[in-house]
């Protein structure tokens, strides 16, 4: 429902620029709904063509800017490179359709590390099962990645069952 308002609230308000493109923000319980929504909506042809689902560069695990997005990460792990490596790592073995690995991100090269992933929604029962995987490690991995500076949010969140991943104490 949330969606729905504000994919109707963009059409209504935002001039048309080139592609198609939709921008939303999504927690990580939300992702991998949402891929199966636009997935099987390919499958049924309510949508005409295969969908590329990204996210934003800022996202926990995919970025080290000790300068801008992690800036004052509690543990000091700002800097730390290993996250968005191990993020990009873990898209390609999860199915991402495409990954990226660059640095600079607005804050002048070699100051930042930032890692990108894109999986298509192509209708397709594969599709489906890159789909759940990308959509719920990706954003897993942040969260462990804030667990582990030390934010009990994040604790508490890596404990629910519902977490798609299991931690070590």
């Amino acid at each position: 429902k949330r969606l729905k308002e504000w994919l109707d609230f963009v059409q209504r308000r935002i001039a048309f620029h080139g592609l198609p493109a939709r921008v939303c923000w999504m927690n990580y319980q939300e992702r991998s709904t949402f891929g199966n929504i636009i997935n099987e909506m390919v499958k049924l042809k309510e949508l005409s063509a295969p969908i590329a689902i990204t996210r934003d560069h800022m996202d926990a695990a995919a970025v080290a800017s000790p300068f801008r997005e992690t800036e004052n990460i509690k543990d000091g792990s700002d800097a730390i490179a290993d996250w968005p490596v191990l993020n990009v790592l873990l898209n390609c073995s999860s199915g991402a359709s495409l990954v990226g690995l660059y640095h600079g991100g607005g804050v002048g090269i070699g100051y930042s590390i930032h890692s990108g992933m894109t999986v298509i929604a192509d209708g397709t029962k594969e599709a489906k099962e890159r789909l759940e995987l990308v959509l719920k490690a990706d954003p897993a991995l942040g969260v462990i990645r804030y667990a582990d500076a030390g934010y009990k949010t994040a604790q508490n969140i890596i404990k629910t069952p519902t977490f798609p991943a299991k931690t070590v104490e």
